[in-house]
Order: structure tokens, then sequence, then C-alpha cells
């Protein structure tokens, strides 16, 4: 028996159905401990030895639910996502004209056509929310399922009898008019906020989908002294494989031949290539420099470092419960309630009430059902979010869901990754020192004609200054790379040097204490120093570094003054860490840290409080999934934008104390919203279940619901574009 079973399962619509799935699997003889997921829609169980996974799947079947082996998760999320669409599209289609016939033009037998536009919307397209209410009933459960499927049905069969019964309405005083425009909008709002939170769902399958792809498909293995290509997942531990310049390297694996700089900031998240050769390790999914490199395969499968990355990325999705909207609680109340007041008031009027005593009962119930469905709750939300995003993208600040909004506003902790988040991502040469009565032109020149012959990624950054310096290249002779130390060559038949003081020591003997000791001074600093030198002596020391965004102090010290703190997660040196936490003001912060390790500590700072990670590459990946709201640079990896919740276009870390200003007037406006969804309908209750009769004899017809539902919605509309006018 495996030590986790992991079950894709399909038909569940919110938060509540997972819970359920969860709870019920939980009482069931063979299960240590189920969890399930609503936005992966899998769950993941710890079995005991006699488990029958028959039974499982029967259990899931049985409560309305089904399980879909077959189905790959990112196919099952665009399908949902597709129908959702369709149905919206579908919804919208008939519910325009319906709003259409029932306010501005009377057709004859306006009422037959209302009905016959109204049943597709109803019974087709809202056949999901009935299922769900059905189900609810079922588990003596309610959520906005039931709210929906109760408050449209008792609109559409009212306006049903009215059409084809309006004397009776008309016997008992009120004036016989339908509501079939309230039954088909109220579906349509739905499916359209339905429709927005399932494509940002699938934007989470596809990170998890990007990653397997960074894996390349096939590579070239060398058998009996022949090279062949192969399908990567073949491979065994043990085969050798060739790597040549700028291929992904495709497994783990330790060099056997040759030597190369490669690019591993998938893993470490640092743009600085690192030297391998004979006998060190490589990671698949890391691209390769400008050298070509034989590795012999040591991990495979699930047990490579990429696949423990695509599981973290995974579990953390898994482990980020959603945050249950303020209307799914409320309605697991207000169902249960508004049913038994309606149900009482039927009762009342039966018993208590004038003649005649049905009609006026069933006339009470209905109007109760009417006047407590809030149509507004369909733009509560959805209106906020829509405004909130559009606000927010014309500042740089790309919103994926409203989880992430809610979430924002209560941020105790930023996390924030180094390498191309607080600083830019590239290295750049950021001191040039000369030294022994060289000039800097000297000294640039001469290592710029040097580095030029090397693959070293130090070359990259002499090219671009000797290009504003308009060096010409100069004849090089005797050309030679000493790994892992530097090189060498001839300029003008003299011999120079570019390299580290091991290099330097080797070659020419003891350096400087001097020299020596502003060597070292530019390692403290976090820099990566070389020495440049000649039969003459020592040109001077270059630095190499990566620069730090001119923001990146700013946006520490806005998010100190909101009392948020700000701690920084490197996988560079304790001196590189060090440096560019004091530039930037961050008073903690930790070094050397790998993906699995990032997203451990980020989990630790969600136990203190709601923690944002900010970050850009693929190392990035598992910790923004795992923080309560990821946040990715606009510049970064496709796969850090894909796994995070917002992005903040152009690379603009400004815009960070942006989104949380806004995320706190949006939760604001939606609270706001919720609160005029439900003010005049729960004002309305007791009218309408005749609670001013016994004295006025004023009775609330189910025209003044209408009346309610059209002012609610007419205020959480302007509430909610009270959100353009915010600002930063």
């Amino acid at each position: 028996m495996a030590d986790k079973i992991e079950l894709p399962i399909t038909g569940m619509s919110c938060a509540a159905c997972s819970a359920r799935i969860e709870r019920e699997l939980n009482k069931m003889d063979g299960i240590r401990e189920a969890h399930v997921n609503f936005p992966l829609k899998k769950a993941v169980i710890l079995p005991r030895d006699d488990l029958d996974l028959k039974k499982i799947i029967s259990l899931i079947r049985d409560i309305g639910y089904d399980v879909d082996i077959e189905a790959d998760v990112t196919m099952r999320a665009q399908k949902e996502e597709a129908e959702l669409k369709k149905d919206f599209i579908l919804a919208a289609c008939f519910s325009v004209p319906i709003m259409v016939f029932s306010m501005w033009m009377v057709l004859p037998y306006n009422n037959a056509v209302l009905l016959f536009l109204t049943l597709p919307v109803q019974f087709y397209v809202g056949l999901r929310f009935h299922k769900s209410a059905l189900l609810n009933l079922k588990h003596f459960t309610a959520d906005m399922n039931t709210l929906i499927s109760v408050g449209t049905s008792a609109a559409f069969f009212y306006s049903v009898f009215v059409t084809f019964f309006p004397h009776i309405v008309s016997a008992a005083g009120i004036m016989p008019m339908t509501y079939f425009d309230s039954s088909a909008t109220i579906i349509t709002l739905i499916l359209l906020g339905r429709y927005f939170e399932s494509k940002a769902k699938t934007r989470t399958y596809t990170a998890i989908k990007m990653l397997y792809e960074l894996s390349p498909k096939e590579c070239l293995v060398l058998k009996e002294g022949k090279e062949v290509r192969l399908p990567t997942d073949t491979l065994e531990v043990g085969d050798l494989v060739l790597i040549r310049p700028g291929e992904r390297v495709p497994i783990d694996g330790e060099v056997s031949q040759g030597d190369t700089y490669v690019d591993e900031s998938m893993i470490t998240g640092e743009s600085m290539p690192v030297h391998k050769g004979i006998g060190h390790e490589v990671i698949g999914g890391t691209i390769n420099g400008k050298g070509s490199i034989t590795i012999q395969t040591t991990r495979i499968g699930q047990d490579t470092v990429l696949a423990k990355v695509i599981r973290l990325v995974e579990e953390a999705q898994f482990t980020k419960a959603p945050v249950q909207r303020l209307a799914d609680k409320v309605a697991g109340v207000f169902v249960p309630i508004v049913i038994l007041i309606s149900i009482c008031a039927f009762f009342v009027w039966f018993f208590f009430g004038p003649d005649p005593k049905i009609t006026n009962a069933l006339l009470s119930f209905v109007s109760v059902l009417i006047i407590a469905c809030p149509c507004a709750l369909g733009l509560a939300t959805p209106t906020a979010i829509m405004v909130s995003t559009g606000v927010g993208a014309k500042r740089g600040i790309l919103i994926k869901n409203a989880e992430a909004l809610e979430l924002t506003n209560k941020t105790r902790y930023v996390l924030f990754d180094k390498t191309g988040t607080l600083t830019e991502g590239t290295i750049v040469l950021s001191d040039v020192i000369p030294l022994n009565n060289f000039s800097e032109k000297d000294l640039l020149e001469i290592a710029f004609n040097l580095e030029r012959q090397s693959e070293h990624p130090f070359s990259d950054a002499l090219r671009k200054r000797a290009a504003e310096l308009n060096f010409e290249p100069l004849p090089v002779e005797g050309f030679e790379a000493i790994i892992g130390k530097g090189i060498k060559g001839s300029i003008g038949e003299k011999n120079y040097f570019i390299g580290n003081t091991g290099l330097y020591e080797d070659q020419s003997g003891p350096l400087d204490e001097s020299i020596k000791e502003k060597y070292q001074g530019k390692e403290r600093d976090g820099a990566s120093p070389v020495l440049v030198w000649g039969a003459e002596g020592v040109l001077g020391i270059l630095a190499f570094s990566d620069k730090v965004r001119e923001e990146s102090q700013a946006v520490v010290a806005e998010l100190k003054s909101m009392g948020i703190e700000a701690v920084m997660i490197t996988g560079d040196s304790m001196e590189g860490a060090k440096r560019i936490s004091e530039r930037v003001g961050i008073d903690q912060y930790f070094y050397r840290v790998l993906p699995d390790k990032k997203a451990e500590i980020v989990e630790d700072f969600k136990k203190k409080g709601v923690t944002i990670m900010v970050g850009d590459g693929i190392n990035d990946a598992p910790s923004l999934a795992a923080a309560d709201v990821g946040v990715a640079m606009g510049k970064g990896t496709d796969i850090a934008i894909e796994s995070a919740d917002v992005v903040l276009m152009k690379g603009q870390l400004s815009r960070l104390a942006s989104l949380i200003k806004l995320s706190k007037k949006t939760l604001r406006v939606i609270k706001q919203n919720l609160f005029w969804a439900f003010i005049y309908n729960i004002l309305g209750i007791p009218i309408a279940f005749g609670a001013l009769y016994p004295l006025f004899h004023i009775r609330f017809e189910p025209i003044y619901g209408a009346i309610a539902m059209v002012v609610s919605s007419i205020s959480v509309v302007s509430n909610s574009l009270r959100l353009k006018l915010f600002k930063d």
C-alpha cells in the first residue's frame, strides 16, 4: 500500500465542497488522515494497510462528486474554465433580452416570452447551483449555492404562477408582477464571478506544467563510444550524457569530462554562473554555458532536485487553503433562517390570515424568499474586484485573484528574494581600482581584451564597459583558461593574468598585504573581485556585483512605516547578503538558502502572521506558492509569474506598497458592498412576513422585493466605483 494516495476530484464548486468531502473521508475506516484541496481539485489520503481504494471512490461519488484518475490536472482546469465561459455567454445571451423585455419593451404575451427565455438559464445553465443545493440538503448544510438556488427558484416559480394564474394573485389584492429578470440576472452574474476565479486557478496548473518542461525531453547519451539521442525519462543512474554549449542539463549528475560555467539561478537565485569541472555536481534544468561537458547520471525520476522543486510547488499550493468568502459564511447561517421564516410565514397566514387563506399564505411564503434573495450579492465582490484590478493594472500591478487582495491588507511580513528583486539581477562592473601608477584605462583595456577570449560571465560586464569607452580590440596570443582560478594571455608580447589571489601566488609569489586587504575588503562587501597583473606588477582590482535597485531602500522604509517587517532570503553568501541588507535597510536576512529551505522559512513566518513573498526566479516558485500572497517581478521567469498571486509589471518594486494600500481599500469596499447587498433585504423580511399587517394592514408585496434588489445593486455598483478614486 502506498504511503500517500492522490485522487483528482471533479464537481467541486467552492471551499464548502472540499470541506464536505474531507469530513466524510476522515470518518472512513482505513484512512489515517485526508485533506482535500479545492484550488488543485484533489484529495491527499494517508491510508492504513486495510484501505479499499474502490470504497473511497464510491464514497466520493455517493456524496455527489467524482474521481477522474485519467485526466491531466491542467486539462481538467482548462475544461472547467471553458465550461464556465460557455455557460456565462449562454446565460448572458438570454439575460440581456430578458432585462430589455422586462423593463423597456413590452411584447404581446410578454410573460410567456420571458418564461421561454428564462427556462434555459434557470434549468440548464443554473443546474450546477440546484445540484449543489440538493447535495447540501442531503447533508444538512447550506452555502452560496443553496442561497442562489432557493432565491432564483422562488422568483422563477412565483413568476410562472403569475404568468398562468394572474387572477388568483389579483384576488388577494396584489399586483401580478413577474421576476424572471431577477432569476436570470443572479445566475449570470454569479457565473461571471466563478469564471474569473477559475481563470486564476488555471494559472496554478500552468506554473507546475512549466516546471516539468524545464527538463529536456531528449538528451545525447554515450553508449559504447557512440552518441545516441534518447528520451530523458529512460536514463539510468551511471549513464554518460553529453551536454553541449547553451543546452539545458537534462538530469542530475557529476561532471566526468570538460569544464564550463553553469547558470544555476533556477536553484540558487544567483545571477553569477558557477564554474563546473571534473567531479562537480550539476542539476537538471540548469543552463550550460559555452563549454561542452560529459556528466555521469547520479539521480533520476522523483529523486532529482527539479522533481523536488515541483513537489514543493504542488504541496505549497495544496497547503495554501483558500480564504472562504464572507458571503459563503453568511449564507451558511442566512439560508436556513430564511427558509424557516418563510415556512413560518406560510402557516401564520394560513391559520390566522384573511381570506383567501391559501393564496395569501403562498404569497407571503414566496415574498419572504424573494426579498431574502440579495441580487446584489452577485455584484458585491466581482464589481469591487474588477474595479480594483483595473486600478491596479493602471499602476503596474496585475492582481490575479480576490484571495490575494483579501489577505494582503493584513500583511505582517514581506519576505524578499535578493537577486532580481532587491537587486537588478545582472552582473555589472561595480568598482575599478587601479594600482601601482597604472591608469583606469590601462587596467580596463588589458582586462577587456583578455576576457573577450573567455567564457567567464565577467566578460559580458567588461564588454559593456569597453563599448562605453570605445576600446579597440587588441590581438591576444597564447590565451589559456586556468580552471577555477583565472586566465592568462599575451598582448603586444607582454604576458598578463586575470584571476584570484590563489592564481597570483601560484604565478608570482606572495601578494602585497595592502593589495590583499583591498581585495578582501571587496569580498567582505559582497562583490566578486579579480586581480589584473603582468610582469610590471599588479595593474589593479576589478570588482563585479549585482546592482541594487534604486527603489529598494525606499520600499523597505515605507513598509516599516506601515508596521510591516521586511526580511531577505537569498542563496548568496553571508557577505553578499549582509551587504545588500545593510544597503536597503533590512535587519533580518537568511543566506545560502535553497528552494526547499526557502519555502520552509516562508511557512515559519506564516505561523506568525500574514506573509508576502516577493521573488522573480524559478527557485522562488515554491516559496511564492507557499506564501499567503506570492508577488512576482514582471521581468522575472514565467514560472515565478505563474506561481504568484500578484505580478508587479515592469519590475517596479515600488508598486508593492501601492498593492497593500489598494488591498486595504478594496476589502473595506467589499465589506460595505456585502452590507448593502443584505441590508434592504433583511429589513424587508419582517415586513414580507406580515409584521406590519395587524396594526397598519401593510404587506410587503414581491414587487417591493424587486425594488430592494435594484436599490441594493445600485448601492453596490456605486460604492465599488469609488475605488477609481484610489490614490497611493
